[in-house]
C-alpha cells in the first residue's frame, strides 16, 4: 500500500470537488498503480508516458513517485477532454496532460524511459500503441501494460522486439473487480 497521506487527501479532496464525485471511489483504490509507483521509485525515470488518463488516479500516483524521486516528468495521454480531473495542485509540477489520439501523440515523443499502456483495451489498439512508441523508447526503457491478463499483445510485441515478458498478477481483496495485473516488457539483454 502507498503510505502517502498527502496523496490520499489530494485524491479524496479533488474527487469531492469534481462534478464526477458520485461516480468515483471516495477512498483511493490504487490497485496495480502501487506497482507503477514502485517501478517509478526504483527506476527513477526522467520521462514517463501513460496512456489512458481517465480521472487521473494513475497520473497522480506516478507524479507522487516522481516528486519523491526529486526528478522526472510524466506525459499522460487521453482522448477525452474531461480526463484528468485529479491532476491538480503540486502534481501539475511534473505532469503534462495531452488530450489527443494516443497513437498520434506517442509518435511525437522521444527519449521515453517508462511507458504504461492503460487506454483502449482492445488487442489491436494495445499493439498499435506499442508499435507507435517503440522507436521513441530509450534502450533501457521498460514497458508496462494493465491489459496483459486479457490479450497477447504485450508478449507478442515483447518477443518481436527481443524483450523479456513478465506478468505480475493482481488479486484485490474485498473488491468487486477480480483483478488484472501488470504486464512488463524488459529491455533486450
Amino acid at each position: 500500500m502507498i503510505e502517502d497521506e498527502e496523496l490520499a487527501a489530494h485524491v479524496a479532496g479533488a474527487t469531492r470537488a469534481s462534478r464526477y464525485h458520485r461516480l468515483a471511489d471516495r477512498v483511493p483504490r490504487y490497485g496495480r498503480r502501487i506497482g507503477w509507483y514502485a517501478f517509478v521509485r526504483a527506476l527513477k525515470p526522467e520521462v514517463v508516458v501513460e496512456t489512458g488518463t481517465d480521472k487521473g488516479l494513475g497520473s497522480v500516483v506516478i507524479a507522487a513517485a516522481l516528486l519523491r524521486n526529486g526528478r522526472g516528468r510524466l506525459t499522460s495521454i487521453d482522448i477525452n477532454p474531461a480526463a484528468g480531473y485529479l491532476i491538480s495542485g503540486r502534481y501539475t509540477e511534473v505532469v503534462e496532460l495531452v488530450i489527443s489520439d494516443s497513437i498520434a501523440a506517442l509518435r511525437k515523443l522521444d527519449g521515453v524511459d517508462l511507458f504504461i499502456h492503460d487506454s483502449d483495451h482492445t488487442a489491436e489498439h494495445e499493439y498499435a500503441e506499442f508499435t507507435a512508441i517503440t522507436p521513441n523508447l530509450q534502450p533501457h526503457a521498460i514497458v508496462l501494460s494493465d491489459n496483459s491478463h486479457s490479450t497477447d499483445s504485450m508478449p507478442r510485441w515483447a518477443e518481436e522486439t527481443g524483450r523479456e515478458f513478465l506478468f505480475f498478477d493482481e488479486r484485490p481483496v474485498r473488491h468487486w473487480y477480480p483483478g488484472a495485473g501488470i504486464g512488463t516488457a524488459l529491455p533486450p539483454s
